[in-house]
């Protein structure tokens, strides 16, 4: 090593230390793998940020050398093999591995550590990706598994994903985390990852026993308040800085992201809506500029009686994160209660009334029943445009299900009867759906 400066000498220990850990990590026994895998990440980026340390103050580094004398010195023969390290792929948390699966047990903050190892879940994920799924959702699939950690659930995407017009505001696997974090009954997230052959992502999560609810479901007003609760403990969980905003802000980036997709729709699907006469959000929905100021909290986004699932103690659990981020308190009252409970059910003022009660604005003076009817008309708006994409498959399927997709049209056509909504008479939208096929 003789020529070689205090700061020269450090900056090739270090370069040493982290390729030995590389070794470590990449190289190893399976139970070596298996034991760093989850935090390799922190190692090597406590190395990185100490040697950018090195290379921007080699005179700071040399005086910590000096410092220590004799002590730091390095035996010729441990340094005549140094070598360059050759260029690599990043191994900060989140990457994903070059081989099948991810490979990083930890969640892209570097907070948690998944439950079960990446080489666990790749044997559940293709042990189940080409059964049909017991459960099914927008565009995913889920099958019951066991893994180590317990009974759990593996959920994938099943193909193209279905445009919701709902933004996504941040990773779910966030999102998941937030909820834990304040107590919300969410099944804990075991691991989350890539199938990079096919690009699907896929997660498995604690199975949670129980049932789901239906719609108009008799028991809502005993449950509901369980729920309330929690709907209050998610909007207690601080948002990130850079997703803190006022409702208008969070109004307009809500349409503009769902103008976005209705113009990026295929030609099929937007052809329907066309002849529908159905414009982009846009037209029917403006952010409420007299609540400029009112802050947004954290929220489901997506809370309806599909995503809960009630435990043998008949407790309500949320799922599927994929949809929270910043919201108006009234978005989930608004969405759950349109996709809970009909218009002519008898719960529907009292299960308001609740809402309003036991989830208050930040702002007293918002008119509460003026913004949840802004927020049903964006719900008839996104549910019209949604499902134009599977009508003519259902009607194939079973052409008994056209005079259910013209009650569905002409339900929420009825309840705008104004310009800028189109106005078409049943008969009319039975002939067109039935022209969809």
């Amino acid at each position: 090593m003789a020529g070689l400066d205090r700061g020269e000498l450090n900056a090739r220990m270090l370069e040493a230390a982290k390729r030995l850990t590389a070794a470590l990590v990449d190289s190893g026994a399976p139970r070596v793998r298996d034991l760093h895998r989850g935090f390799s990440h922190e190692i090597r980026s406590g190395l990185d940020h100490t040697s950018r340390a090195g290379q921007q103050s080699t005179a700071e580094i040399n005086r910590a050398g000096s410092a220590q004398g004799d002590r730091a010195a390095v035996p010729a023969e441990t340094g005549a093999h140094v070598r360059e390290p050759a260029p690599g792929p990043d191994s900060t948390a989140g990457t994903r591995s070059t081989n099948t699966f991810s490979e990083d047990r930890a969640h892209p903050d570097g907070r948690d550590r998944f439950e079960i190892s990446s080489e666990e879940a790749r044997e559940l994920y293709e042990g189940v990706r080409d059964r049909e799924p017991e459960f099914a959702g927008t565009g995913n699939g889920v099958i019951r598994v066991d893994t180590s950690a317990g009974p759990a659930v593996v959920r994938f995407e099943t193909g193209r994903p279905i445009e919701t017009f709902v933004k996504h505001w941040l990773p779910e696997t966030t999102a998941i985390r937030y909820g834990s974090e304040c107590g919300v009954r969410t099944p804990r997230l075991l691991y989350a990852g890539t199938d990079p052959a096919t690009g699907k992502d896929f997660m498995v999560m604690q199975y949670v026993p129980g049932e789901t609810h239906g719609f108009d479901d008799p028991e809502l007003m005993n449950w509901l308040p369980d729920l309330l609760d929690q709907v209050k403990l998610i909007a207690s969980h601080p948002l990130p800085a850079e997703l803190a905003m006022d409702i208008p802000t969070w109004q307009r980036q809500m349409i503009q992201h769902a103008d976005n997709a209705y113009h990026n729709l295929t030609p099929e699907h937007r052809a329907r809506l066309d002849q529908l006469g159905l414009g982009p959000l846009s037209d029917y929905v403006q952010p409420d500029l007299s609540r400029a100021g009112e802050p947004t909290f954290f929220g489901h986004n997506d809370l309806f009686m599909g995503n809960l699932q009630f435990d043998p103690q008949k407790k309500p659990w949320i799922l599927d994160w994929a949809c929270a981020g910043p919201s108006d308190p009234l978005y989930d009252a608004g969405f759950f209660l349109e996709r809970a409970l009909s218009s002519a059910s008898e719960t529907v003022g009292p299960a308001t009334d609740m809402w309003l009660d036991r989830v208050p604005l930040a702002n007293p003076d918002v008119d509460a029943k003026a913004v949840l009817r802004t927020y049903q008309a964006m719900e008839d708006w996104r549910g019209m445009a949604m499902v134009a994409a599977k009508v003519p498959r259902t009607i194939a399927e079973d052409p008994g299900k056209l005079d259910d997709w013209t009650l569905f049209y002409n339900h929420r056509l009825s309840r705008h009867p104004e310009p800028p909504w189109p106005s078409v008479p049943r008969d009319e939208m039975a002939d067109m759906l039935r022209g969809w096929v």
